[in-house]
């Protein structure tokens, strides 16, 4: 039936008898051809010792000496797992997560594709340096120190200043660029002392936030030195008599941050949270750079003259008002580092001359916590009453009469506050939001 292309390997390779006894029982060591009147027999050990069928091997005997293949009987078992649900349920979540970490991982590539190219798209597009370091920061190819010398003169150009105060500042993406981008005339930074490095002074909300590497001089002393250097660079087209809407017209001719309005100064509000005893000491020479270059608003008590600078130091918190800023350290020859002081005091009916000290001499800024003067708002009216609106009004207008900016800090809400605050005639908005802040004013 087969021809008889394997021939028997070693010493099985004897002759084999092709017919039994027909009275003989069959044998389950023996492979039998039924369909041939000769019966070919084939043991057991024959197969394994290396016997290969021959030309009456039945289909049956050649299957049994030549078994499937270990690929067909993986499939052989696949094909019973295939009848079992828990294992096809596995198969099913084992084909979803690949699909899953796949298209996750196809979605990241586009996405970093995508902002690769607009980041260059939006360099192309900054107006200006602060645009400039705020659009790319974080990138390792920026250099900050690149960004502010590549608009030497026109730093700030078509940033117009409004009157809102950056709260916790330091809090922000970019420290300081992001208030100026927006157009803030107020950054605030609350500064900390630490035994380790007592000549430094950091930067955080909490003293477990306190890093190294944000200091007040790293984020903020630094960046405005070198901005205000290159806007004051001297030119030989620069002529502070003729009429130059880019020329300060402040006594020391110093321009601001802003081109636009460049006798605008900026309101740099300066939180002790550590004893003021050893930490006001402190923050006075960390000021030193910016004061010999007449870049802060100073006061001269010899000649009472006050002279607006770029830059406007207000210091508030843990700060004394005696000990501090009256003493001869921050008075001699001339006081450069102004006070925040009491809102809720300058509008009593029974002012103390502790009350009354307060003036353009020694203080700038005149705040109080909006919650604990005026009261919350009411959830169920979602706005202030008539009453809170007078005592706003009452309090704002204090601080005028005296020559002061009036500032409420923790204010509930956003712009309906806002509305009211600004119609009441407070000094300046006090906000964490940026760009709502800005939208608002722009609209006024």
């Amino acid at each position: 039936m087969f021809p008889q292309l394997f021939r028997p390997r070693g010493p099985a390779a004897v002759e084999r008898p092709t017919q039994r006894d027909p009275g003989s029982t069959s044998n389950d060591n023996t492979f039998n051809d039924p369909r041939s009147s000769t019966r070919s027999s084939v043991s057991i050990a024959d197969v394994e010792t290396g016997f290969l069928p021959g030309e009456n091997t039945t289909r049956k005997e050649w299957k049994k000496a030549f078994p499937p293949s270990s690929l067909l009987a993986k499939h052989h078992r696949s094909s019973s797992r295939d009848s079992d649900p828990a294992e096809r349920a596995k198969r099913r979540l084992k084909w979803l997560t690949c699909t899953i970490i796949v298209l996750a991982i196809v979605l990241l590539g586009v996405t970093s594709a995508f902002l690769a190219l607009q980041i260059p798209r939006r360099a192309s597009q900054v107006k200006n340096g602060v645009e400039l370091i705020t659009s790319r920061w974080g990138l390792p190819s920026q250099s900050t120190q690149q960004a502010l010398t590549m608009w030497p003169t026109d730093f700030s150009r078509d940033i117009q200043p409004i009157a809102c105060h950056s709260h916790n500042d330091y809090w922000r993406r970019v420290p300081l660029y992001d208030a100026l981008a927006a157009g803030c005339t107020g950054v605030e930074a609350d500064i900390w002392t630490d035994a380790k490095s007592p000549d430094e002074l950091f930067v955080g909300h909490t003293r477990k936030s306190l890093t190294a590497s944000r200091t007040l001089e790293s984020l903020y002393i630094e960046p405005l030195l070198t901005i205000l250097d290159n806007a004051n660079a001297p030119s030989a087209f620069s002529d502070p008599s003729a009429n130059d809407t880019t020329v300060s017209t402040t006594p020391n001719h110093k321009t601001g941050i802003f081109s636009t309005s460049p006798s605008t100064s900026l309101t740099l509000l300066i939180d002790l949270k550590t004893d003021a005893a050893t930490t006001f000491p402190v923050l006075l020479t960390a000021l030193q750079p910016l004061l010999a270059a007449n870049y802060l608003t100073t006061y001269s008590p010899a000649s009472d003259s006050l002279v607006r600078g770029p830059i406007t130091v207000v210091a508030t918190g843990l700060t004394n008002f005696t000990a501090n800023i009256l003493s001869p350290a921050n008075t001699t020859p001339f006081r450069f580092v102004f006070f925040d002081a009491p809102l809720a005091a300058l509008s009593t009916l029974a002012p103390t001359a502790m009350d009354m000290a307060y003036n353009t001499t020694n203080s700038y800024y005149a705040s109080v916590s909006f919650k604990e003067a005026i009261g919350d708002v009411g959830w169920w009216r979602r706005e202030m009453s008539t009453m809170q609106a007078w005592e706003v009004s009452v309090m704002a207008l204090g601080a005028r009469d005296r020559g002061l900016v009036s500032r409420f800090w923790d204010v509930p809400g956003g712009k309906g506050e806002w509305e009211v605050l600004w119609g009441m005639g407070v000094g300046v908005l006090s906000v964490d939001d940026l760009k709502g802040v800005k939208s608002f004013l722009e609209e006024r």
